[in-house]
Formats: structure tokens, C-alpha cells, sequence
């Protein structure tokens, strides 16, 4: 299918008109007439009357620019990609049909107030008006469409839906597989398999300590209560056996079919790389006396890009900043008196059930599920999947799919729960059903529109209650000199833990549907709320407003501190029950930022503008910065060794010439070519490395490469003995990911003196081979150490990285740009892709994908991979900032600079496609523009 989209693209992709409509416009729909007016850097500025109005312009110039990106996201949320894409997308189109993001948005429409109803409908006028001139993008050429339908006012409802969605949407069934089979293994192997999950492989406390409210309040969370009662390990290994085998069968089936699609999987995986920075600094810290925020939102790095930019102006609104095609207003931005910004707070705001099913013939679906003594039927909703038929010439063919097999007739709803059945068994009566905020009658629109009127951090502050899913972390300063920091998103109660305890397993794994657990009921909500559950109030959510610190830090880190000793369900809220907020959390970059501030504002220090973009270009790796003396104690302990082995390591030159350059770095990740994009370039211009670039990027090779081996010859050498022991086969057992494996790592390291790398469960994670003998733990934890070294080198000097390196053995050679890459993917790949765009930014590597930049895994310039990569193409990254912004509250107004990973236009043959990417590239910025007051020179 994609082979056949290609060739059509490649016929049509520089046969398609430049032309943007500009200056004054008045269409049919619009009251009064408005301008559209575009600098030169292509960002679209919009003026109109009436607010209406000014959303029917940014609708027409969304369209306009990214009508593509617009119609695709639209139909995966609706569930009807397949019928633009093909038949490869009914697979997604019955996911998301299963979970009901149109439905969702269906009634956050209908429970939207008559005006901001009206300026929704507003947009929609604009983009069909700009459909109206009938030029559809090139995409649609290949795709053999000529005809699309109308946009509808919930068509942005679902936009919104589908980005908060992706950022708090979570699956307890991966995890809970993962801790069923530890315990079961350890259980036949004779360890304590319950011990293994949660202290040894899976922690959650974060390798780096930093967390938001306690760092800038000096005030640690003091609301322990008893673990015991919480998260024993006994309580957990007889709520896991309490689960019938048949229900975990269910659910790894449920989850296969989840995420075979691409977007869900990226939705729960926990080691997706998306997430944000942010950061606020006192006046009385900066060089200008003014506050500052500094704000990275990190999502997908695609072309067109996530964020569009764009300045609206209209009565009380006069903003610009970043928003979503096919979404209204500025979602993150500034007017002249306040800026604002957000990182994604991953609050636990969905439940896993195992729903029993009962038989009853008279209810609609005929069935239902028990809850406690009372039968509660199932609600269908009948369902038609349709998908596109290409490549027979016809235009507009859509076949529509029978029932049966994979294409259910009807989606399911447990009704008392809002939750639809994502997999079923009849014949055992068992289902799985997911309860999320998101599918509830949210408000997201009304946020959006209030805090686009919004002009001071008090306005902002009152806004937030209709911000109800999604859930972020947020940064605002005003002009008035105030900052501060926010968290927004409605958290649940659940009757357990309310009643300070938990009910069977804990609320991030499946849980019981029987009752005892559920969310507690709230029949009459106050005014903006969403949901029909109690929940947390907003004065207990995480937040400070000019903390004493002089500063605030958030970058997914942990707000409040409730992760930090290793179990998210053991401390209390004020007025009783457990404060319980998420299971996990970011250590790396808010860590690193912390440390940035801390040496900034030593001895009197200053912060200025400059130096807060700078931390954000920062490339330093702090689990190298912790790794590193480690590797550099055991050379030092190998040359004096008496051990046959460990003296050999110390031995060998080329381990000697890796440990002397990893002493002589800095821990910082630069290219080290002259094709590649470092922080140090300006504004996209390329300059050939320093020897000192150079070095430094040859270090982050080796270590970024003996990671993995550490990694594969302690804790993944480990697990694979377990499963040679038992006679299971290779990968039968879950590996942690990449933030939990370097968690655990670390506290192994952290409690040495007392544990000698034996974990919790009582087996050592520091083995040798049988040949090898059996020495003292120190001298087995060196050997491994330098051993990875040696691995590592073998590995970059390999076939499988020889289109980088050409199994070269001069170190000089080993340039980390040669590995970490990035493709900006077009949803249909190929040319539209960045590489190459459609020419005009060609492959600057022969043999290696994408594009040489600086960064690595946990770099405050978010640029991750996995912590095993063991490939040449595995170092690569796809999620990053998708703008850089750094506002300063001065009194005149907000100032402000942003960039953007790619241009406004959606064409790839227009000149705007990615002309703004070579300055993102290199981590430079461009001032942003707010328009004085509304002044339309034919208004007399």
C-alpha cells in the first residue's frame, strides 16, 4: 500500500499551488471582516472583531497550512483512519472505537456552554471554508481521495481528546503480567519473586531525587503511615493469587491487540520517550531582576510538527504561542502580560478491571457484570468499520467490513463506571474493562479559551478547574513579578486507599471489578467538574506560587516527593486516606536542571535569559556523571589486583585508553562531525568540531555503549541464567524498562557497603561465569564493569556498527553523531519525511538514516533512546522538544522567544515546510511576536 501512496506522492509533489490567503479577508460566515497576515518566517497573525470570528480565521489558516495532519488525527481518534489509509488501519480504527475518544467528545460538546460552543462551531466554518476552494493536499493524491467530509465542531473536541489522551492514558496489564510471572518463577526457583519486582528490578524510586514542591519549598513530605498496611509483600503475593489464570490470559490478550496499535502502544509504553522541562526562577535571581520560566514540551518529533505557531487577536485576546491543528487557541504561550507553559504530569487516572460476566438474555447485549450483590448489564453500541480502497484507480471507494472475527458488531460499556470492555470471554465470564477520566464530558476547549483571556497567574490559577484530563505540570509568570507552579487534572479517589488501605493489588495494577476499589462515586459534582467521582482537591494537588527557594523545577519528576522512598501508597493525605498520585516518575532531567540552578545562583550568582536557553541546549548524561568514577575506581582497584582476570582487564590497552577518556569528559553528548547539529552551532549553520567536541563525543559513545553491556552482564545476565536454570526459553522473562533498570542499577551501586549487590530477593546481580571462579562481590562488580568496557569496544568496532564506524579501531573515528540520529516521520513516510523532504534537506550521513544531532538518554535536551541499545540504528530518537520557550515577566509585558522542529506548512514544496528546523537543530530561538492593539486601517 505504502509503495503505491509513494509513487502517486512522487508524480504530484511539486505540482501543488504556494498560494496563502493574507491581508483582509471577510468569507461567507464571518460577521465582520478580518486580516490574515504572515511574517516572514511563515507564522500565521490573525486579527478579527469578534471572538468567533478570530476562530473562524485560525481555522481557515490551520487548514490552510496543515489540513493533512488535521483530517488524519481526527480519524484516529474517531476510529476511521482505515478509511483514509487503507485496510492496515482497522486494526487502530476498532481500538479506538473500542475506547470511545468520539464518544467522549461527543458529550464534552454537548455539555459545553452555548458560547464557547458557538466559537468552536466558529473554527469549523473557517475550515470549511477553506475546503470550499476545493484544493486538497498532495496526500490525498496517493491516497486516490478527492473528496473529504465536512469539519464539525467535535472534530476539535476529538483533536484535544487525542493529544491529552496520549499524555495520561495508562494500561495496568503489562506491569501486572510482569510482577504474576516474577512471582511465579521466584516461587519455583526458590527466591522471593514479589521482592524482585518491586525492590529489585521495578523501582520506582527515581534515579535522581529531584522533586518540585519539596525542592522549592524546603519542606519534605511528612505523611508516612505503616508500608504494611499499604503494599506488604505478603499482602501483594495473596492479592496476585486471588487472580483466576483464565482473567490474566484475557488480559495479555487485551493488551497484544491494544498495542499492535502504534499511537496506544506509544500511550502505555513505559518507555516512550515523550515528556517535558519546565522551570521558573525568582527575580531576585536573575540578572534582570525580572522572573523567568523556561518551558520544553517533548512529544513526537513528526513533520508537519505536533505544535503549529501562531499569534490570535480579538477584544480581550492578544496572544501567540503553540497550538494544535484542528484545535482552537493558543495552548502554550503568552499575551502581554502573561506566559505560560507545561510539562506532562503522568497522574494514575485509569483503572484495569476484571469484570465477571453474567448471562442475562434480556439485557440489551445480553449480558452483564456483578458488582458486589447487584447484576449491572452491559450497554452495546452498534458499530460499521469501513476502510479505503487504493490502487485500483477508483477515487473515493470505501468497502465496508462484516462483523466477525476481529471486527466486533458492537462495543461494550460497563455503565456505572463510564468503561468500555477492551477484551472478553464468554465461555470463562470474565472481561476487561478500562475506567479513564478521558471518556468522560470533559472541558479542555473552556480551559483553553479562558486562559487566552487570562492576564494574570490568579486568572490562570481559577482556569484550570475546567482542565480536567491530560494532566500537566504548569509554569506561569506574569508581568506583575509573580511566578508560579501548577499542577491541573481531576485524580480520582478510590474507596480503598480513602479508607487507608488497598483493596487487593494497588491501583497501578488490574484490579478486582467486584467492588472495594472502585472510584468513589460523587452524584452531584461541583461547578467544573467533569466527572461524577469524588476527587483530589485542587488545594491538595502539588503547586507553589514565589517559593522561598527562588525557584521551581519541573521535567516529570516527582511533584510532591511521594515516590521517592519506593512506594507510591504509603503516605497520608491532611485530612485522611492515602495520598496517592502515580507510580512512577522521571529522575534524570529535573535532576540535572536542579543541579544547573544550583551552580548558577552559588555565591550570589545570576541567571539570565541567555543562560536559561542554555540549560535547555544542555547535553550533560548525570547516570554517566554517577557511572563513571565507578568505571574509574575499578581500573584503579584492577592495576593493583591480584585476581587473574581483573588484572588481565587492567592489562589491555585499549580498556586503559577508553577508562583515561571517559576520566577526561565532561559527560556532555556532542556530535563530533561536521554534518552533525550541536548546541554550539548558530542558527542552523554548521561548523566543523574542536578536538575537544570531538573527544567529548567519542566518550559518549563508548559509555552510551557499555550502558548496555553493563546492563546485559549484571541484571539482563541474571535474568537469563534464571531462565536457563529453569528451562524456560531466552526473553521468556520481562525485562524493567529503561528508567526502572537504571533506578535499580543505581540502588545497588547506592547500597554497596551493605548489600554487596545482592538485592532484596536475595540473589546477587554481580555473577561470573562458572570458569571464572567465584571472588569477593568487589572483585566480581569490576570485573564486570571493566568486562563492559571491553564488550563495548568489541561491539562499536563490530560488523553491526560498521556502516558508522567501518570496524574501525581508532577511537577517534567513534563520532557520537554517527549514532544518534532522528528521522522526523511523515505519517506516509518517504519523501515527506525529514530526510529527505522531498529533497530539499538530503541524507547527511551515506548508509545512516536521519540526522546527526547532540543529546543522549536523559539529557535535559531530551533526545532518549533505550538503555540496551546494542545497534547502529538503535541510539536513534523520535520524541523531543517540540518548541523551546523562555519568557521573561518584565514590566512593559511579556518577552519571549520560542522555536519550532520543522516550519508552519504542511507542503512539502513550500518553503515554509521546514524552514524553521536547521535553528531548532542547533537549539537557537527566534523573538515571538505580539501585535500591538487591534488596529484595522479600513475601521474608521
Amino acid at each position: 500500500m505504502k509503495r503505491h501512496i509513494l509513487i502517486a506522492l512522487l508524480a504530484t509533489i511539486f505540482c501543488i499551488p504556494l498560494f496563502a490567503q493574507t491581508g483582509r479577508v471577510k468569507f461567507p460566515g464571518m460577521a465582520q471582516a478580518g486580516t490574515i497576515t504572515r511574517d516572514a518566517r511563515g507564522i500565521a497573525h490573525v486579527f478579527a472583531l469578534n471572538e468567533r470570528d478570530l476562530l473562524f480565521l485560525q481555522g481557515y489558516v490551520h487548514a490552510q497550512d496543515r489540513f493533512f495532519q488535521m483530517d488524519f488525527n481526527r480519524r484516529l481518534a474517531s476510529g476511521t483512519l482505515a478509511e483514509l489509509v487503507g485496510q492496515s488501519a482497522l486494526s487502530s480504527d476498532v481500538q479506538l472505537r473500542t475506547l470511545g475518544l468520539r464518544r467522549a467528545a461527543e458529550a464534552s460538546f454537548a455539555r459545553m456552554n452555548p458560547e464557547t460552543r458557538n466559537v468552536l462551531e466558529g473554527y469549523a466554518s473557517g475550515v470549511n471554508a477553506w475546503l470550499a476552494g476545493g484544493q486538497l493536499p498532495v496526500e490525498y493524491g496517493g491516497l486516490e481521495i478527492t473528496q473529504v467530509a465536512p469539519w464539525t465542531a467535535v472534530d476539535s473536541v476529538v483533536i484535544a481528546k487525542l493529544i491529552a489522551f496520549g499524555l495520561s492514558f495508562d494500561l495496568d496489564i503489562d506491569r501486572t503480567i510482569d510482577l504474576l510471572t516474577w512471582q511465579g518463577v521466584g516461587e519455583a526457583a526458590g527466591f522471593d519473586g514479589t521482592a524482585m519486582f518491586f525492590e529489585d528490578l521495578y523501582r520506582i524510586e527515581p534515579f535522581g531525587k529531584a522533586s518540585t514542591v519539596p525542592d522549592a519549598t524546603g519542606i519534605e513530605p511528612d505523611r508516612e503511615v505503616a508500608s504494611s498496611s499499604t503494599r506488604s509483600h505478603q499482602g501483594i503475593r495473596e492479592a496476585a493469587r486471588a487472580i483466576p489464570p483464565a482473567a490474566i490470559e484475557l488480559a495479555k490478550k487485551a493488551s497484544r491487540k491494544l498495542q499492535a496499535n502504534e499511537f496506544l502502544r506509544d500511550a502505555v509504553d513505559r518507555d516512550h520517550f515523550a515528556g517535558s522541562n519546565e522551570w521558573g526562577i525568582s527575580g531576585q535571581l536573575t540578572t534582570t531582576g525580572r522572573p523567568m520560566i523556561a518551558n520544553d514540551p517533548h512529544l513526537a518529533l513528526d513533520t508537519p510538527s505536533t505544535f503549529y505557531p501562531m499569534g490570535l487577536q480579538s477584544g480581550s485576546i492578544n496572544v501567540f504561542g503553540m497550538g494544535f491543528p484542528g484545535a482552537p487557541y493558543v495552548i502554550q504561550g503568552h499575551s502581554p502580560d502573561l506566559a505560560w507553559g507545561s510539562t506532562n504530569n503522568p497522574l494514575d487516572v485509569t483503572d484495569t478491571f476484571i469484570e465477571e460476566l453474567v448471562l442475562v438474555p434480556a439485557a440489551p447485549a445480553g449480558l452483564a457484570t456483578r458488582h458486589g450483590d447487584r447484576v449491572e448489564w452491559l450497554f452495546p453500541i452498534v458499530q460499521t468499520f469501513r476502510f479505503n480502497i487504493m490502487g485500483d484507480g477508483t477515487n473515493n471507494n470505501l468497502q465496508t467490513v462484516p462483523a466477525g472475527g476481529a471486527i466486533p458488531p458492537a462495543t461494550l460499556i460497563v455503565p456505572r463506571r463510564n468503561a468500555p470492555i477492551v477484551e472478553v470471554d464468554t465461555a470463562e465470564g470474565i472481561a476487561i474493562s478500562v475506567q479513564y477520566t478521558g471518556f468522560n464530558a470533559t472541558q479542555e476547549i473552556e480551559f483553553f479559551r479562558r486562559i487566552n483571556r487570562a492576564s494574570t497567574i490568579e486568572e490562570f490559577r481559577d482556569a484550570l478547574v475546567f482542565f480536567d484530563f491530560g494532566s500537566q505540570n504548569w509554569a506561569v509568570v506574569d508581568s506583575s513579578g509573580d511566578y508560579g507552579y501548577f499542577t491541573s487534572g481531576e485524580i480520582p479517589l478510590r474507596e480503598d486507599l480513602q479508607a487507608g488501605t488497598v483493596n487487593g493489588l494497588p491501583p497501578f495494577f488490574l484490579r478486582n471489578g467486584n467492588g472495594g476499589n472502585d472510584w468513589i462515586r460523587e452524584l452531584n459534582p461541583p461547578p467544573g467538574q467533569a466527572t461524577f467521582n469524588a476527587i483530589l482537591p485542587f488545594s491538595e494537588m502539588p503547586q507553589v506560587i514565589n517559593p522561598p527557594a527562588g525557584y521551581f523545577v519541573n521535567a516529570n519528576n516527582d511533584p510532591a516527593g511521594t515516590n521517592l522512598d519506593n512506594n507510591a501508597v504509603n503516605q497520608l493525605r491532611p485530612g485522611g486516606g492515602i495520598y496517592y498520585l502515580n507510580a512512577g516518575y522521571d529522575g534524570f532531567r529535573g535532576t540535572r536542571i536542579t543541579e544547573m540552578i544550583e551552580e548558577q545562583i552559588a555565591d550570589g550568582g545570576k541567571i539570565s535569559f541567555e543562560e536559561m536557553q542554555a540549560m535547555q541546549a544542555d547535553t550533560v548524561m548525570i547516570d554517566a556523571q554517577y557511572f563513571v568514577p565507578w568505571i574509574e575506581q575499578a581500573f584503579a582497584n584492577a592495576q593493583t589486583s591480584t585476581h587473574p582476570l581483573l588484572s588481565q582487564l587492567a592489562a589491555s590497552p585499549a580498556i586503559g585508553a577508553a577508562v583515561q577518556r571517559l576520566s577526561n569528559w565532561d559527560f556532555s553528548t556532542p556530535t563530533g562531525i561536521p554534518q552533525g547539529y550541536d548546541a554550539i552551532d548558530v542558527n542552523g549553520q554548521l561548523s566543523a568540531p574542536s578536538s575537544t567536541e570531538i573527544a567529548h563525543s567519542v566518550s559518549a559513545t563508548i559509555y552510551s555503549v557499555w550502558r548496555g553491556r553493563f546492563i546485559a552482564n549484571t541484571m539482563d545476565a541474571l535474568i537469563g541464567g534464571i531462565e536457563q536454570q529453569g528451562g524456560l526459553p531466552a526473553g521468556f522473562l520481562p525485562r524493567p524498562g529503561n528508567q526502572e533498570t537504571m533506578n535499580s542499577l543505581r540502588h545497588l551501586f547506592d547500597n554497596w557497603e551493605e548489600t554487596r549487590g545482592v538485592g532484596a530477593s536475595g540473589l546477587s546481580f554481580f555473577n561470573l561465569p562458572p570458569a571464572a571462579g567465584n571472588p569477593a562481590p568487589e572483585i566480581r562488580r569490576d570485573i564486570l564493569i571493566l568486562q563492559s568496557v571491553a564488550d563495548a569496544m568489541g561491539l562499536i568496532t563490530s560488523a553491526e556498527f560498521a556502516p558508522a564506524f567501518n570496524q574501525s579501531i581508532d577511537m577517534n573515528t567513534w563520532n557520537w553523531g554517527k549514532l544518534h540520529r532522528l528521522v522526523l516521520d511523515h505519517p506516509l513516510g518517504g519523501p515527506l519525511s525529514i530526510p529527505p523532504a522531498g529533497g530539499a534537506f538530503p541524507q547527511p550521513l551515506a548508509g545512516l538514516p536521519g540526522i546527526p544531532v547532540d543529546g543522549g538518554f536523559g539529557t535535559v535536551d531530551a533526545a532518549s533512546h533505550g538503555v540496551r541499545a546494542s545497534g547502529v540504528n538503535s541510539f536513534m530518537f523520535g520524541s523531543g522538544p517540540v518548541q523551546r520557550f523562555v519568557a521573561e515577566g518584565r514590566t512593559g509585558g511579556i518577552v519571549a522567544e520560542t522555536s519550532l522542529p520543522g516550519g508552519t506548512s504542511g507542503n512539502v514544496a513550500s518553503p515554509f515546510y521546514l524552514n524553521l528546523l536547521p535553528m531548532w537543530l542547533t537549539n537557537d530561538a527566534f523573538p515571538t511576536e505580539l501585535r500591538p492593539a487591534l488596529r484595522i486601517p479600513w475601521i474608521r
